[in-house]
């Protein structure tokens, strides 16, 4: 048995009984083989992970609500080893959770601004589950991948003019320059249209400040949980019409986008190419985004 030290909380590894806050990390704990281990997940609403929807049905896997305020009663009863969140900005801590005398493990990957900085987190779950090994040769296989397709890239002659995402409520949120998606358009050899944001994270501006730029994309990248409508989307908001750039979207209600590409981010990158890179040749073998036409 291990000892790992986080934030004065001794953890004693492998973790037997964790509650595993997201979906993100429950899919690379499904890739090491470490499902045994996951006693508790929240949101289950959003998991597109059958074996964890399965796993809460059959009892096996406690289901502690909503990750933002998971239920306090049920993780008493779980009493996991370790509890992993995500510490999301403005999220307000755990509240009464924290003084439960659990440890607490922020899952801080996604705070990385390079795709293979937070890929290479995957060496940390790995030693916390025990299951190192299978983490080391997971990550070399992304890293030797992702900089194989980097290569392809760098001499291209054209970089298509990519805008990413669609407005929700009047606001617009794009990746600022700092952010893991801004590196990796870069890296697949886009000309992203707002790599000029100032910021880590996601940016909000509003749908008139965006459109100036948006209306000399080549490609439009979009995620959308549920069926796509072009023509939806304009009557929603009028301005989307000058948009002429053709539509790439992922329905996230089906795919795996969110659970897979954060520790596989060659999977995405190798999408990305094939869509604006289509004379290189990349063949994707996860194909998130497809482009939207009327048949769909």
């Amino acid at each position: 048995m291990e000892l790992i030290i986080l934030h004065s909380s001794l953890v004693q590894v492998p973790l037997h009984n964790a509650a595993v806050f997201g979906s993100v990390h429950c899919a690379l704990l499904h890739e090491l083989g470490a499902d045994d281990a996951v006693g508790g997940i929240c949101d289950l609403e959003f998991f597109n992970l059958p074996e964890y929807k399965e796993g809460v049905a059959e009892g096996r896997i406690a289901n502690l609500g909503n990750s933002m305020q998971p239920n306090i009663e049920q993780i008493i009863n779980l009493n996991p080893d370790a509890l992993l969140p995500s510490p999301f900005e403005n999220s307000g801590g755990l509240g009464r959770i924290e003084r439960l005398g659990i440890p607490i493990i922020w899952c801080a990957d996604y705070m990385e601004n390079t795709p293979l900085g937070r890929a290479e987190w995957i060496h940390f779950y790995g030693r916390l589950f025990g299951k190192a090994a299978e983490a080391d040769s997971i990550f070399s296989a992304v890293e030797k991948r992702y900089l194989e397709l980097c290569a392809k890239v760098q001499n291209t002659k054209t970089k298509p003019r990519l805008l990413p995402e669609m407005p929700w409520s009047g606001q617009w949120t794009l990746p600022g320059s700092g952010s893991s998606s801004t590196k990796l358009y870069a890296d697949a050899g886009a000309d992203y249209l707002f790599a000029h944001l100032q910021g880590n994270g996601g940016i909000p501006l509003s749908t008139e400040k965006v459109i100036d730029k948006a209306v000399d994309a080549d490609i439009w990248l979009i995620k959308h949980h549920g069926k796509l409508d072009r023509q939806q989307m304009i009557s929603d908001t009028p301005l989307l019409a000058s948009i002429k750039a053709p539509i790439w979207w992922c329905d996230t209600s089906v795919s795996l986008l969110y659970e897979e590409t954060p520790f596989h981010p060659e999977r995405l990158l190798e999408n990305l190419i094939a869509i604006l890179h289509p004379e290189l040749g990349v063949e994707p073998e996860y194909k998130y985004f497809k482009e939207l036409t009327i048949d769909n």
